[in-house]
């Protein structure tokens, strides 16, 4: 290089690093944080957090563009607009942040859980009729073990019958746990083939949850099943419309003493039917979460988040109301 043409060169900072990220800041923290984890748990990739993360700087490069500046100036070098562009090349080149590693390694884990397309109809006591429920207790917990691969007559057999006792609303099985985002990609930026079965052996929090009711059951259970891995039936815990978190009260790292499922390209068995029940839930919540974002919001979306200036009314029947749409939660 001719130093005459390119004097920059020299005044280049020996380390450079644009995107920076506080020890504080996690995806935790936000609720487009959380959509964020999702939307690459949904898409296998890491490519929605990345086409965010960018963008919350919107020059990185003019810190170091103005401290070369003042430096060739001070050194009687005439700064020129011309070389900007190759200086902000130069700069990328150089720099060494891992604005994405370091967002996650603040993050964590993250709960999510596993849905085995098993749906359990409720039960419910009338006052002028005898209880009732879709199938007996006895056939939900049959086909709650059939899917989990638990033999009857062993623990794990009655802690699926108390799941089931407990659990009157009924809801959809699902395998609770605590996981890193990467460990549950199969590629990170690539395109690429997803995986093909998913292990669980260890102990994990089995549950029967009604997520549109917010309530249900669960147990920690040992389990040694691989089954065929179908992505869509993935979830962040967070994003239910109520949360096991939040039905029962629990911290965030309730799942620190639980395994974590093991991903593999390698094929086992016949994937399931698709769950209905699951799509039309998801379908529904992404048009919630659309008109909501549109400055809107639903009659019929129970989510308190995604209603704005909610009140409280004594006057019968007390309970809570959303102003522009009309939902009520009574008490």
């Amino acid at each position: 290089m001719d130093a005459n043409n390119e004097p920059w060169r020299s005044y280049l900072p020996d380390y450079v690093s644009l995107y920076n990220i506080s020890y504080d800041d996690n995806l935790h923290d936000s609720r487009d944080g959380i959509k964020l984890i999702s939307n690459c748990l949904e898409k296998n990739n890491l490519y929605p957090l990345s086409e965010t993360i960018f963008d919350w700087w919107e020059y990185p490069e003019g810190y170091y563009l103005d401290e070369m500046q003042k430096s060739m100036e001070a050194d009687g070098i005439e700064w020129n607009e011309e070389w900007v562009d190759d200086i902000r090349e130069a700069l990328w080149y150089k720099d060494e942040s891992t604005p994405i590693d370091d967002l996650l390694r603040n993050t964590g884990s993250v709960n999510m859980f596993y849905s085995l397309n098993v749906e359990i109809d409720g039960w419910h006591e009338a006052i002028f009729a005898t209880p009732w429920r879709g199938d007996s207790e006895a056939m939900a917990a049959y086909k709650m073990r059939r899917a989990l691969k638990i033999q009857k007559g062993t623990k794990a057999a009655k802690q699926i019958a108390t799941i089931v006792a407990n659990a009157s609303y009924g809801g959809d099985v699902r395998i609770y746990f605590n996981a890193h985002l990467k460990d549950m990609l199969s590629t990170e930026y690539e395109v690429a083939a997803d995986f093909k079965s998913i292990h669980f052996k260890g102990t994990f929090v089995v549950a029967l949850y009604n997520s549109l009711e917010g309530a249900g059951y669960f147990e920690e259970i040992e389990l040694d099943l691989s089954i065929p891995f179908d992505r869509d039936n993935l979830s962040l815990s967070e994003t239910d419309r109520y949360n096991i978190e939040e039905c029962f009260g629990m911290a965030y790292d309730w799942l620190r003493d639980t395994n974590a499922p093991k991903m593999s390209h390698e094929k086992v068995g016949k994937k399931p039917k698709k769950s209905s029940k699951n799509a039309q839930m998801r379908n529904q919540e992404a048009e919630y979460e659309r008109i909501f974002n549109s400055g809107k919001c639903s009659l019929g979306d129970t989510n308190y988040k995604r209603h704005r200036d909610v009140y409280y009314s004594n006057d019968f029947p007390c309970g809570s109301h959303c102003p522009h749409c009309g939902q009520f939660w009574v008490d």
